[in-house]
């Protein structure tokens, strides 16, 4: 009975550490998997980490168990290890990662929602009854004076994808009309992606050309043609647009000639000059690793986020399959495409891939 009230009083003891050495142990740690558990301990814990900007340097692949259990494993990059959270904030809803430690998440009540699931911190957006393709945070929402604005394309009539848009605290999502050319009504081209680069927001398309979004807060926010596609762009590929130090690239992988749907070819990588509109196909991203897929599509220095590698391409390319997990090593593909190879902890994850929302890539702590 005595050993029973001292185990009560050491728990509650832990509860009461003082935030300063709470913080001083956390920054020791340098692990964000410590981190994450540190988080996991405790309501009092979580609220004083929580405020804390604590920066650890790891890349984590975020995954669902299977069934109806609420937990969540993070394969962190950095230490090739699995951490588990438990996020039942995160039921029965699809999900996009970012570099920023958020996730945008759709319910099945159409409800969308900001969330951070390391400080469990969440932010309403305006409901969506449409039929969701992709949610997009292009910036991060807790830098000082941060525009805060999330993305949403989805599905309309008679086979229309729309771009729309809203922040935290809107009413309502607000789509984008189209300012070129098209039919009668609306726009009917394919967007597959949007950026924030150089304090514009801009879009690529199924076909290769890239578009502006202009007057998002004005009465008429429109998307305007930008950028033609690329001479010889074959389209009917999914499109994804990042910065690569000052410049604004674009990638698409590239399907098989046969109908399995799972095999592709490796990536093939644009610049754009933003000058005179025009596009150099480049075969190096230099000392940067591109992530793309169910998220927020983006690039890190590799000698800055440990087990990145510099000059590839992570990919989930949106798909529940294990082999969709994959690295593309732009250089071991330049002479002759090779295709992607799986991802070092692929074959440990089948019984962890989700049925709602597949693997998404994600920034916990960000620099």
């Amino acid at each position: 009975m005595h050993s029973k009230k001292k185990t009560i009083a050491d728990v509650s003891s832990w509860a009461n550490m003082m935030d300063d050495l709470l913080t001083h142990i956390a920054r020791l740690t340098r692990s964000p998997r410590h981190h994450i558990r540190m988080t996991a301990v405790c309501r009092s814990w979580r609220a004083s980490l929580a405020d804390q900007k604590i920066n650890f340097p790891a890349v984590c692949l975020m995954l669902r168990e299977g069934g109806n259990c609420d937990n969540y494993n993070f394969y962190s990059m950095w230490e090739e290890i699995f951490d588990e959270l438990d996020l039942p904030e995160l039921r029965g809803r699809r999900y996009w990662g970012s570099p920023f430690g958020w996730l945008v998440s759709h319910g099945l009540n159409c409800e969308i929602r900001l969330f951070n699931p390391f400080s469990r911190a969440s932010f309403p957006l305006p409901k969506n009854h449409s039929l969701i393709e992709k949610l997009i945070l292009p910036i991060n929402p807790e830098e000082p004076n941060s525009n805060c604005i999330v993305f949403a394309i989805y599905w309309g009539f008679l086979d229309r994808r729309y771009i729309a848009f809203a922040k935290p605290g809107d009413l309502a999502w607000r789509t984008l009309s189209y300012d070129g050319d098209d039919d009668d009504d609306g726009f009917k081209f394919l967007i597959d992606d949007a950026i924030y680069f150089k304090c514009n927001f801009y879009g690529c398309l199924n076909s290769g050309e890239i578009v502006l979004f202009e007057d998002l807060h004005g009465a008429h926010p429109k998307v305007v043609e930008f950028a033609p596609q690329p001479l010889n762009f074959h389209g009917g590929r999914t499109c994804y647009l990042f910065a690569l130090g000052e410049n604004l690239c674009m990638t698409c992988r590239d399907p098989c000639d046969d109908d399995d749907d799972y095999e592709y070819n490796g990536y093939t990588i644009f610049k754009l000059d933003m000058d005179t509109k025009s596009w150099e196909k480049i075969y190096s991203l230099g000392d940067r690793s591109l992530l793309l897929g169910n998220c927020c599509t983006f690039t890190v220095a590799a000698a800055d986020y440990p087990g990145c590698k510099p000059n590839c391409i992570y990919s989930t390319e949106e798909s529940i399959h294990v082999e969709s997990i994959g690295v593309y090593e732009v250089e071991k593909n330049r002479d002759k495409d090779i295709g992607l190879e799986p991802f070092p902890m692929s074959k440990q994850v089948e019984h962890l891939l989700p049925s709602l929302s597949p693997p998404v890539w994600i920034i916990p702590y960000p620099l």
